[in-house]
């Protein structure tokens, strides 16, 4: 096995709706204590573990936010849930972590770098600050990603000898405990290996010793696995009051981005997404998003939802955004592939389709669709999605079909069209109608004339008269 540890040191900033860069400076704290602070406070002084006295004293225009657990949790989640396309064993690890099962998914990405390099470019994306290891055991993975040594141990053989290295800060012990560490001169991995483990286990309890036992894969370390929903909800707060929808398009694209992510995982796709537009004191825009075939790509989906926003008059600055998607569908497999299909001409076609019906409305633009009727004039519909519905095999059936049947002469009884008629294919029944008042009862047969124009004529069973009804290409 291999795993890949994902650590997520900016979390709890992130949750709140921080990412990235920002020119204002900004802290989380919890028990009276920064725990986590931007770029810009970390450039005026500010640091983990500091009061907020003594940080706003360094930083007086400093932005303090409580820590909230439970958003992170949901948040940790929901990353789950996109990790869900890199490897079908994805365990979250509290409060701040991944641990992704990536033995089998190497070999779907070409290999091992192709396989982090698509993870770590889709997590910067998302605005999430991250450091990763890859080891044969979880906890060696999550100690590797800890110290930030990315460089992957791929190979059991080594792996005692690489955690000696690590410094001892990045195993799971109190503040006392550390200081009783580096008390006795132990300040890394490899020196806690060269005690007696029994007097470890004595003075810094069986916690330690598990977690080097973990480590070196000497102890069995079952980590449960994430099964993430088929379905979709994000709430994503704003930073700040959007007055116009280009100044959401950040904020939809991570949406749409951690979608694709899950819609990837489970191989599936959407048609239909439900877009929100929270208000300060108002109540919230809502609007549907429809597409004429299940997509999963972000910026496809960016696309059509930006060309509806188009036509969206906001009622009120936007303070949050809510996206979701209640209904994922499977894709074929050809739409399952990690690489580039080879259809692009009917993706084009598909997606100028989406735009237009999304900037125009939705029934401003329509396709045609097979209807479950054996009467021609009744087997198509007029349809706004894509979906293929499974029909019954039918004869063949000509590419142009007259508006309304022609009448045919038959001289003593044999159909004539410039021409007397080779009757070369046929009959073919076709009854029904019964339902609805307008019942056939009809010979179907394929023929052709002296020209050599092929067409499908029938004769009416009730009258006995002929009928030309449509022209083979």
């Amino acid at each position: 096995m291999l795993w890949l540890a994902l650590h997520l040191p900016q979390l709890p900033l992130e949750a709140l709706g921080h990412h990235g860069n920002s020119d204002a400076s900004v802290a989380v704290t919890e028990n009276q204590v920064v725990i986590c602070c931007n770029q810009s406070a970390r450039g005026s002084g500010v640091q983990h573990g500091q009061r907020p006295t003594e940080a706003r004293t360094l930083e007086p225009n400093l932005q303090l936010l409580e820590r909230q657990r439970q958003t992170e949790a949901r948040t940790l989640r929901h990353l789950a849930d996109w990790a869900y396309q890199f490897s079908s064993h994805v365990s979250p690890r509290t409060p701040d972590g991944l641990l992704l099962e990536i033995g089998a998914s190497t070999r779907l990405f070409g290999g091992l770098e192709p396989l982090i390099q698509h993870l770590v470019t889709a997590l910067d994306a998302l605005g999430h600050a991250h450091q990763h290891g890859i080891a044969p055991t979880p906890t060696a993975a999550w100690l590797f990603a800890l110290a930030g040594e990315a460089a992957p141990v791929d190979d059991p053989a080594t792996l005692a000898a690489r955690l000696q290295h690590l410094p001892c800060r990045v195993l799971e012990l109190s503040p006392r405990q550390q200081q009783a560490l580096a008390g006795l001169g132990v300040h890394s991995l490899g020196d806690c290996l060269q005690l007696p483990r029994r007097d470890l286990a004595r003075r810094f309890g069986r916690g330690l010793l598990l977690q080097l036992e973990h480590a070196l894969g000497e102890r069995p370390e079952p980590r449960p696995a994430h099964r993430p929903p088929r379905r979709f909800h994000r709430h994503l707060d704003l930073p700040a009051e959007a007055h116009d929808t280009v100044s959401l398009g950040f904020a939809l694209q991570r949406l749409l981005r951690e979608l694709a992510g899950l819609l990837r995982g489970l191989e599936g796709g959407v048609q239909h997404l439900g877009l929100e537009l929270h208000h300060l004191h108002r109540d919230a825009s809502r609007m549907d998003i429809g597409l004429l075939r299940p997509s999963r790509d972000p910026e496809h989906l960016l696309s059509v939802c930006q060309h509806r926003l188009e036509r969206e008059q906001l009622a009120a600055p936007v303070i949050a955004l809510c996206l979701r998607a209640d209904r994922i569908q499977s894709l074929p497999p050809r739409d399952t592939s990690l690489m580039v299909e080879s259809d692009q001409p009917e993706r084009d076609q598909q997606q100028l389709s989406e735009r237009l019906g999304a900037r125009l409305g939705e029934h401003a633009v329509t396709g045609l669709a097979s209807a479950a009727d054996h009467r021609p004039e009744h087997a198509w519909r007029q349809d706004t999605s894509a979906a293929e519905e499974q029909l019954p095999p039918v004869g063949e059936r000509p590419l142009w079909l007259l508006p309304t049947p022609l009448p045919l002469d038959s001289p003593q009884g044999h159909p004539c069209w410039h021409g007397p008629l080779t009757l070369e294919c046929g009959p073919e029944r076709i009854e029904g109608g019964w339902w609805d008042g307008a019942d056939i009862s009809r010979d179907y047969y394929q023929a052709r004339n002296p020209r050599g124009s092929r067409m499908w004529i029938f004769r009416e069973r009730r009258e006995q008269r002929w009928f030309l009804h449509g022209f083979f290409g």
